[in-house]
């Protein structure tokens, strides 16, 4: 024991003389316990602010909505009892021009007086909101958001029509607490009850949803929760969705998480990346330390002190780099807030979180143990006389010991990662992908050496010289694949992905792809609505079918907040999902279980339901499901499950009722309609005005826009994930400059011993770049390979998307890291080239 404390204070003593053996190392595991520690710390902001402004983004400590319809008086006065009540009605709807030049999708937002209930509506100008939404002599006035003004070129005091009503611009929304900001996909705008009305778009079947918000001053959470099961009790079948300010939103909460978890897999592999730069490091520490370990271990030291006395200085410097990336990484949050604010869909809470912290550290403190172990036994079991030679690492020792603590390292990261993920499963097959990879690049690393051993002696000087450099002792081979392959593998697999995804939603659809949608299409004025289309395009396709909105309440027989559903049914469960019914089988639909209903059915309630949501959520033919529509509960028998084509954008439903359960009830018609020819924006704008003018009340989409918008959404999410993708390459390239670093001296070595012999610079470069362009090239072919491997997996496997390869993005991704590899590599060993050999020789 007193040895080992003689050893500390050597080991820090020695550390007072500088960190020169130490950068890469530093930097590497700086920055994965960064990107580690700012995941964490990021998406704990975003759900504690979540958790936070529930009850603002809910509008009230609780909130009860459905589809189409009024809540009863009833509930509205059930729930006034226990505190203060705010009604809201939200619907879709066009805008337009007073001209109608120009129409775009908006979505409506009736507020009463009471509105908000909590939280803060911010708008420019300010005022209060009953001044703002006041009827005025030349229309109503409303809130907008600014990306309808910016739409229609519409300034304050602007007039523009929705529906029959006329409308005035009093202010812009800047800040609506009850709204998910980036997550919508229309303008928003505020108006009142009375303009509402006077817009006439509230009609029987009309797609509007109404909610009720309670708020409860002073209550906790468990009063809340007793709120809402007071209200269940004495309503068992309203058909509510009810949303409590503990979980104000599910599908936000699981998308953080996910987000969270992926790019916490990338942070994971550059971290894993980034501990060959800790080996490299070592290596390098032991080789300039190699004279002090010999004198040690002359004095007497054993090789385990030996050892021990880098071990030491290795950790040391392990926790100030993992506590320096630590605190970084729980910055993020805070500059998030500060630089992003306005830009963030929600409130985020960054707070300081010990176990934010602890959980990067272990990761960094585990990476630097599991990768320098096997360095280290070359310190233990190397003899004085080789440790006193200048080529003293390029003779590896028995490395057993070492290789046989690193798996029990790797083995204790693995089970870190299992213990600390929120999706086991993703992150079992994520550190099997990376480990085979690991795996792989050795053995290419292995091959490239022994066919170099094997290759013939053709060529010049220069060319014989790169291929034996692949080969040598203490070869660059290994250590280079191993640094960059993961990172271009990474790269090239995300890149992958995401033109595969830009190419699903607007290169790849078919031919037959309807352009526009029209939602809210009156019973009464379907057939007008219809010829008007065929005047405006004549020739196109037009296919329609009714169209009401339900919420599934049970699963044979047991409540739906009762069932765990299947992780792709699991959406299908929040909120209400628009249903129809059917004479025959939809079109793009296939049966692959029961059989589809005769058109003259008249017997009772039968749905068809789609495959994969049935069995998310355990129905097969012949179960019951009920469903909530118009206020009433629906209970019908599965009797077939159809396999449905969602990329044809065609009409279809996961629930299709036989035809004798709503035929009587008020419902729209919901229209697709497909031109000819491919419209231009400029058709389009024109048809969408024309049917708002005249059809005030009918919704027109146009799926070129949402498709645009969707493509935006994607690729904010994709500079994330290239963001992170790029931590670890930067983390890769770091480990190539450590693996340079380690074989700094054998270059050295081997440059001057060609000197001496007659090589001239010119002849040393050459073979240098012929080398790294040698081990360039296969990094990026394995890289390619890999990660296209990947991609694939991802994009058929995961996304159940088609999948193809792209040329252009693919070679520069190639050529980008064929000459990163060259260029790295001539700056790392340009040192070798000016090296005079006297010094050397004098030394030997």
């Amino acid at each position: 024991m007193r040895n080992q404390r003689v050893f500390f204070r050597f080991a820090l003593r020695d550390l007072r003389g500088g960190l020169k053996s130490f950068g890469v190392f530093i930097a590497c595991l700086t920055l994965g316990v960064m990107a580690l520690a700012a995941v964490a710390a990021t998406s704990r902001a975003m759900r504690d602010g979540l958790a936070q402004q529930g009850a603002a983004l809910i509008g009230g400590d609780l909130s009860f909505a459905r589809a189409q319809g009024a809540p009863a008086g009833e509930h509205r006065a059930f729930l006034a009892e226990k505190g203060k009540v705010s009604e809201i009605v939200t619907l879709r709807s066009m805008a337009r021009r007073e001209d109608s030049s120009q129409a775009t999708l908006v979505e409506l937002k009736s507020v009463d007086a009471a509105y908000p209930l909590t939280g803060e509506l911010r708008t420019d100008p300010q005022a209060p909101l009953a001044d703002l939404l006041a009827p005025r002599k030349d229309g109503f006035g409303v809130a907008i958001d600014p990306q309808l003004g910016a739409r229609l070129a519409l300034g304050l005091g602007d007039s523009f029509f929705i529906g029959d009503a006329k409308f005035v611009i009093a202010s812009w929304i800047r800040r609506e607490p009850d709204a998910m900001g980036a997550f919508t996909l229309a303008p928003h705008v505020l108006l009142s009850p009375q303009a509402l009305a006077g817009s006439g778009l509230i009609k029987p079947g009309s797609l509007s949803r109404a909610s009720l918000r309670l708020l409860l001053p002073g209550a906790g959470d468990a009063e809340v929760e007793a709120a809402k099961q007071a209200f269940l009790a004495r309503f068992p079948d309203s058909g509510y969705e009810i949303r409590t300010r503990a979980d104000p939103s599910p599908q936000v909460s699981r998308n953080i998480e996910r987000f969270a978890q992926f790019i916490t897999l990338i942070g994971l592999s550059a971290l894993v990346c980034g501990g060959i730069g800790v080996a490299n490091s070592v290596r390098a520490l032991i080789d300039r330390k190699r004279k002090t370990l010999a004198i040690l271990k002359a004095l007497g030291a054993s090789g385990g002190e030996a050892a021990n006395f880098v071990l030491i200085q290795a950790m040391i410097v392990a926790l100030g780099a993992a506590i320096l990336g630590a605190a970084l990484g729980l910055a993020l949050p805070r500059v998030l807030l500060t630089v992003f604010a306005d830009a963030l869909p929600f409130p985020v809470a960054p707070a300081l979180h010990p176990g934010d912290a602890a959980y990067a550290l272990g990761f960094g403190l585990l990476i630097a143990l599991t990768f320098a172990a096997p360095p280290l036994e070359q310190a233990r079991v190397l003899p004085v006389t080789r440790l006193l030679r200048e080529n003293a690492m390029q003779t590896r020792g028995r490395s057993g010991r070492g290789l046989a603590l690193a798996a029990l390292g790797g083995a204790a990261l693995f089970g870190l990662a299992l213990l600390t993920s929120g999706d086991q499963k993703l992150t079992l097959q994520f550190g099997l992908g990376v480990l085979a990879s690991f795996a792989l690049l050795y053995a290419v690393a292995r091959m490239v050496m022994a066919l170099a051993r094997r290759a013939p002696h053709f060529g010049g000087l220069s060319l014989r010289l790169a291929i034996a450099n692949l080969h040598r002792p203490g070869a660059l081979t290994p250590s280079f694949l191993l640094s960059l392959g993961l990172g271009v593998t990474l790269l090239t697999a995300l890149t992958g992905v995401e033109y595969n995804l830009r190419a699903e939603i607007g290169e790849s659809l078919p031919a037959n792809t309807p352009s526009y949608f029209f939602v809210d299409v009156q019973k009464a004025e379907a057939p007008e609505f219809e010829r008007f289309l065929l005047a405006e395009t004549p020739g196109a396709k037009i296919v329609s079918a009714p169209m009401l909105r339900g919420r599934i309440t049970r699963i044979k027989g047991v409540p739906a907040e009762q069932v765990t559903p299947g992780e792709k049914a699991r959406w299908a469960l929040e909120g209400d999902r628009g249903v129809t019914f059917a004479r025959t089988l939809p079109e793009g639909s296939r049966i692959v279980d029961g059989a589809f209903w005769p058109p003259d059915y008249n017997g009772p309630p039968l749905v068809s339901m789609e495959t994969e949501v049935a069995r998310g959520l355990g129905l097969s033919v012949g179960d019951d499901i009920a469903v909530n529509v118009l206020g009433r509960n629906v209970t019908a028998k599965v009797a077939n499950l159809r396999k449905v084509n969602w990329r044809s954008f065609g009409i279809n439903f996961v629930l299709v009722f036989s035809p004798n359960v709503f035929e009587g009830a008020p419902f729209t018609q919901l229209m697709t309609l497909t031109p000819p020819d491919k419209p231009v924006a400029a058709r389009e704008a024109a048809l969408l005005g024309a049917a708002a003018q005249k059809f005030p009340s009918v919704v027109g989409v146009s799926l070129r826009e949402t498709l645009a918008t969707l493509d935006d959404l994607l690729g904010k999410l994709a500079l994330a994930t290239r963001a992170a993708a790029s931590l670890a390459f930067a983390v890769s390239a770091l480990v190539l400059a450590g693996a340079l670093a380690a074989g700094q001296r054998a270059r050295l070595y081997e440059a001057v011993v060609l000197k001496t012999l007659g090589a001239t610079r010119r002849k040393l470069l050459t073979a240098l770049t012929l080398e790294f362009t040698l081990l360039g090239a296969v990094t990026a072919v394995f890289g390619l390979l890999a990660g296209g491997l990947a991609a694939w997996l991802v994009t058929v496997k995961l996304l159940d998307a088609p999948f193809a390869l792209y040329p252009g993005p693919v070679a520069l991704v190639a050529g980008g890291a064929t000459l990163f590899a060259i260029v790295a590599g001539l700056l790392g060993t340009a040192r070798a080239l000016g090296e005079k050999p006297a010094r050397w020789l004098r030394q030997e």
